[in-house]
């Protein structure tokens, strides 16, 4: 069965997939305060939560199909958790625009650097060459052309394979906390809210790593609080939304990186491949010239 995920796809369907949600949210709590009904609220916003969603799909409609559920089913208010969801939707979704506007500049880079061995048979014209006339009227030529046209083929995966890693984005970091929050505020002990926070973490963190470091970090709160006497619920909210900063910060460090990556496929790939299809008939045509007037 194929699993659907936001939680590891690019910047830009995140952001527009948490936007979109974050707006739905925030016009269902507040038709809840006016009176509405959940089911009528819902109606109107046009977001479909009364139809079970499958959690494996780990996307925030999934998600806020979990959180909805757990406000009707434990009493809490459901306006309060739903403006919390968008909340927590509204700062990912600018995280998510962040990382795309990062990702831009090495984007383009690419898209640009991919067009140098036209360039080149285009400059041989404008200085009185016929590149092609030696690339396509020998052998020898051809070889060169076959080969070239491998290296941009090789660059070209080689570049969006690079480009795909550094767009993967977790829109879920911090969810957890989130949950674990609403559901304290919802009356619950302290057991069974860590019990819903693995819940959400197992199911809708891609990284089981990552995962189990928020709920450790959840777990040290919790320490604190009993230690302190500080509220519990307060210090979750603040650690999810320190989970989404850490989250931006994590993506901007893999653009940077990728901007000098991006260098290996140029010089391994991209720059013989413009040697081959620009320089050497450039040279061949020199040559050639030469003897022909010797």
């Amino acid at each position: 069965m194929r699993v659907h995920s936001l939680s590891a796809s690019s910047p830009s369907e995140v952001e527009r997939s948490l936007r979109e949600l974050a707006q739905k949210t925030e016009r269902v709590a507040s038709l809840l305060l006016a009176g509405l009904s959940p089911r009528e609220a819902a109606h109107s916003a046009e977001l479909d939560l009364q139809t079970a969603v499958n959690i494996q799909e780990r996307t925030p409609k999934a998600f806020l199909s979990v959180v909805w559920n757990f406000a009707l089913e434990s009493g809490a208010a459901p306006s309060a958790v739903l403006n919390v969801c968008a909340e927590a939707f509204a700062h990912a979704a600018e995280n998510a625009r962040h990382a795309r506007v990062q990702l831009s500049g090495p984007q383009a880079a690419t898209h640009l650097v991919m067009t140098l061995p036209v360039v080149a048979v285009a400059g041989g014209y404008l200085a009185g060459y016929n590149p092609l006339a030696f690339l396509l009227g020998s052998l020898f030529g051809w070889l060169i052309l076959v080969g070239a046209a491998f290296l941009m083929f090789l660059s070209s995966r080689w570049s969006r394979r690079m480009v795909r890693h550094a767009q993967q984005w977790e829109w879920s970091r911090g969810m957890a906390a989130e949950a674990m929050s609403m559901s304290l505020s919802a009356g619950h002990s302290l057991a069974q809210a860590r019990r819903w926070a693995a819940q959400v973490a197992t199911s809708f963190t891609v990284d089981h790593e990552m995962a189990q470091q928020e709920l450790a970090r959840c777990d040290e709160f919790m320490e604190l609080a009993s230690r302190t006497g500080v509220g519990l619920s307060g210090l979750l909210r603040s650690q999810a939304q320190r989970e989404r900063n850490a989250a931006r910060e994590e993506a901007q460090m893999r653009v940077e990186k990728l901007a000098v990556r991006l260098m290996i496929p140029l010089g391994v790939c991209v720059l013989p491949a413009f040697i081959a299809v620009g320089v050497l008939p450039l040279v061949a045509s020199v040559i050639s010239s030469t003897a022909l007037n010797s």
